[in-house]
């Protein structure tokens, strides 16, 4: 059985994996993970439906997923003591393209409050739109993109800067 330990922001989830069996927080999780190709793009299977994602391998050690628009980066540290690296607390969040593609819409300008789960900008890519939501409250720092640009994989798009609340 593999064991990981994964955090996403202050939050930790034990995930354990026994073939195609997996646990989260000692849960059973009962889905199908479909590989799709080689961008980073799977697709998760359950009863109740089923959900795109896209996993990157960010340089410091981080992954960063993307679903439904949502963004977060992850720190993976294997239970067989692989390296174990706790990626430093960003407070900037920055929004960036996980595929090539063209930007549709933007919805936000420099200095705009933002809501967690605002739509802040869309994306185009393999006849699919794909809308770009907040991953906090906070304040739209920097928008790097305009419509009609072609963007590339990783190429920010738009920054985000946390405010408590």
């Amino acid at each position: 059985m593999e064991k990981y330990r994964v955090f996403i922001g202050e939050n930790e989830y034990l995930i354990e994996i026994d073939g195609d069996r997996i646990w989260i927080n000692g849960q059973p999780i009962y889905a199908g993970i479909h590989f799709l190709n080689e961008n980073g793009l799977f697709m998760v299977e359950k009863d109740t439906g089923k959900r795109e994602f896209y996993i990157e391998p960010q340089e410091d050690g981080t992954y960063r997923v993307i679903t439904r628009g949502l963004q977060v980066d992850a720190v993976v540290e294997s239970e067989k003591g692989r390296s174990k690296k706790r990626a430093e607390k960003k407070e900037a969040g920055a929004i960036t393209a996980p595929i090539p593609g063209v930007v549709t819409n933007i919805l936000v300008e420099a200095g705009d409050a933002v809501e967690h789960n605002q739509v802040l900008v869309v994306l185009e890519s393999m006849k699919m739109l794909m809308e770009f939501r907040g991953p906090f409250d906070g304040l739209v720092e920097k928008v790097a993109v305009t419509k009609g640009q072609k963007v590339e994989k990783g190429d920010e798009m738009v920054r985000i800067k946390k405010v408590e609340r």
